[in-house]
């Protein structure tokens, strides 16, 4: 059965599945000789997982009342802190770090609702970087062309948050979480066939998440559906897990940025996306081609003279400048390094123009309901042409070239799929407005039914 978690809450309310079944199905995916679940996995809670699952089992069979995602197996980004454990980020240069003393904000309440930590998803050393390569731990691989006797051979999973994604697509856990500084939590999605959604930044606390840049870092949920990433967002804003209903499509106004978001596609992700334009026209929304100039002038993918980098290179200099650089992978050490020469007076001067851009993007975009464009211009890429640091380099802009811009302009967005069944993976990405991040989900909830009835 397909992970949609108002789905599995009502096979556990009626005894069809127990959260037991639950636990082992995605423990059994996790430890599958030849799945992906060791890449995915930095560390896995099974003893844990299965005992809070007898417990929910046991109260749900005698009639005590449980919290409402009770029983629902949850996976959780390495960035989170939980008490007792050692926050590693997806690094060796933490590992002897002290545990953390409580939960991440986000992480309590999640648990608070009821969701079963399974364990902790692999991610990009310190989330610096949109491919999910790790020299650590492994690299966490794309469903697409996939191989399983050969962990070398495939495409990636996208990043930071790679295995986030990749224990949904492969059913280790039912819902997951993330974090969004340039793309983390869209770009895996998008490469895995699943949803992503980044809040407006201020709408997660920040409490017990390892840090890449405070200006731009957004705690994000992912799952197997619109309606599952609105659950997730609900409860970890402070909510209770409340859906959005559908927004209607027809009449519905979606721009298209043309310009450099729209450059150099690969052929298979311009034909699903025109595919999709096509329906959602079909279904009544009301799509134009818009110029945006201040977005034109400003590609913020992979600028080595940026925010983030300033304040990631703040945030690990002391390590950079001693003998635990040598932990580093040397990929991302190499990218922190781009942080080091930039002047306090050009950071105050970019934090500036970027409030400056909000507004400017919002007069050319209000009469918009939402942007629409695809979430990446190229599809995941083989891990054989990642050889090297300028290899990498050149593939995370381009993974990163279109999703970056919501983090600039720090609008909620959510990615979904759009290709077709048993094709490569392509994201659909749509950009709200600023605080309107509920709006947009229900926007997304509409695109993604009307989609989904044109198939």
């Amino acid at each position: 059965m397909t992970y949609v978690i108002k789905d599995l809450i009502a096979a556990l309310n009626s005894h069809r599945i127990s959260a037991r079944q639950l636990v082992e199905d995605c423990l059994a995916a996790i430890d599958a000789p030849d799945g992906e679940g060791q890449r995915a996995f930095i560390s896995t809670y099974h003893e844990q997982a299965r005992q809070q699952a007898d417990m929910v089992d046991h109260a749900r069979k005698h009639g005590w009342a449980v919290p409402q995602f009770a029983g629902i197996p949850l996976s959780i980004k390495d960035l989170f802190d939980e008490a007792g454990i050692t926050t590693k980020a997806g690094s060796i240069v933490l590992e002897d770090a002290v545990p953390a003393t409580a939960d991440a904000v986000v992480v309590a309440r999640l648990k608070a609702a009821g969701f079963i930590v399974i364990g902790r998803t692999n991610m990009t050393e310190f989330a610096f970087s949109g491919l999910g390569t790790n020299a650590h731990y492994g690299t966490p691989r794309s469903p697409f062309e996939r191989d399983p006797n050969n962990a070398e051979a495939g495409r990636v999973a996208g990043g930071s948050s790679s295995g986030s994604a990749v224990s949904i697509s492969d059913q280790m856990a039912a819902a997951t979480i993330g974090s969004d500084t340039g793309g983390s939590t869209r770009a895996p999605a998008a490469f895995c066939g699943i949803v992503g959604f980044k809040p407006t930044t201020n709408r997660m606390p920040a409490n017990g998440v390892f840090p890449l840049s405070t200006s731009f870092d957004a705690a994000g949920p992912m799952g197997s559906s619109v309606d599952c990433c609105a659950m997730l967002d609900s409860l970890m804003a402070g909510g209770s897990g409340q859906s959005e209903a559908a927004f209607p499509v027809k009449g519905l106004r979606l721009a298209l940025p043309m310009g450099y978001l729209f450059d150099q596609l690969d052929d298979h992700v311009a034909s699903s996306f025109a595919h999709a334009i096509d329906r959602l026209s079909a279904a009544g929304a009301v799509i134009e081609e818009t110029s945006i100039a201040p977005i034109e002038a400003m590609r913020p993918s992979n600028n080595t003279k940026s925010i983030v980098a300033a304040e990631a290179y703040a945030l690990h200099r002391q390590r950079l400048e001693s003998d635990a650089v040598t932990r580093y992978d040397p990929y991302i050490a190499h990218r922190l390094a781009g942080g080091r020469d930039i002047s306090a007076s050009d950071y105050i001067d970019m934090l500036a123009t970027r409030t400056q851009i909000w507004a400017d993007v919002q007069a050319v975009t209000r009469h918009f309901d939402a942007l629409i464009l695809p979430t990446s211009p190229a599809l995941p890429p083989s891990l054989a042409t990642l050889d090297s640091i300028d290899d990498k380099t050149a593939a995370n802009a381009s993974c990163l070239r279109n999703t970056s811009l919501s983090n600039y302009l720090d609008r909620p967005t959510i990615t979904l799929p759009c290709h077709a069944p048993g094709t490569a993976p392509v994201g659909l990405s749509l950009i709200g407005s600023r605080q309107h991040d509920r709006r947009l989900l229900a926007i997304a909830a509409g695109v993604e039914a009307a989609l989904a009835a044109a198939d």
